[in-house]
């Protein structure tokens, strides 16, 4: 009994993941692939930012829609890139930063990528520590900032992650990540 049992649960399974037309079988979903956000529900300086940049045909708005319990409180903000040829955006709180930059083109790579983490609709983020602020002698990944890469496929620009928090926080914002409906 317990044999067929498992038995038709693996047939359940395969039949659920044979085949999805493509090599992502079985990822999770996009979080940014949720319904995209109103302009209006957008923080005003991360419309501002994008607004302003030279690459909002072809590179969407991509912001955290909160920092989470690790940032509690923290403030939108925004910079202007070198010419405006893309956008910079910021959450902070008196416990760290997070900064999500729309800038660079689809091949960029992230510097030492030790991480990749892939999604089902083809998005793919490399991911590290950033060596050049790394606590010194400290090999805890969550003592740290972080920087990914993240590239989405209908998008010609590569978005850079940046969080101060280490690497448990930078996966969290994975999923705390959403587009703007523009």
């Amino acid at each position: 009994m317990i044999a067929a049992v498992i038995i038709v649960a693996a047939v359940a399974v395969f039949a659920v993941l044979k085949d999805d037309g493509g090599e992502n079988v079985g990822l999770e979903g996009a979080p940014w692939r949720a319904k995209a956000m109103s302009r209006s529900a957008v923080p005003p300086p991360y419309v501002a930012a994008w607004d302003r940049a030279r690459n909002r045909a072809d590179c969407a708005l991509l912001f955290p829609i909160d920092g989470g319990p690790a940032l509690p409180g923290a403030k939108p903000s925004e910079e202007k890139t070198p010419d405006d040829n893309g956008w910079d955006i910021f959450l902070t709180s008196d416990a760290g930063t997070v900064e999500i930059l729309g800038l660079f083109g689809k091949t960029s790579k992230a510097d030492r990528p030790t991480f990749t983490r892939s999604w089902a609709d083809g998005s793919v983020a490399e991911y590290g520590a950033d060596v050049g602020n790394g606590a010194p002698g400290i090999d805890d990944p969550n003592s740290s900032p972080f920087e990914a890469v993240l590239t989405l496929p209908d998008q010609a620009c590569a978005y850079r992650i940046y969080t101060t928090l280490g690497k448990e926080h930078l996966e969290y914002l994975f999923g705390r990540l959403r587009l703007m409906r523009s």
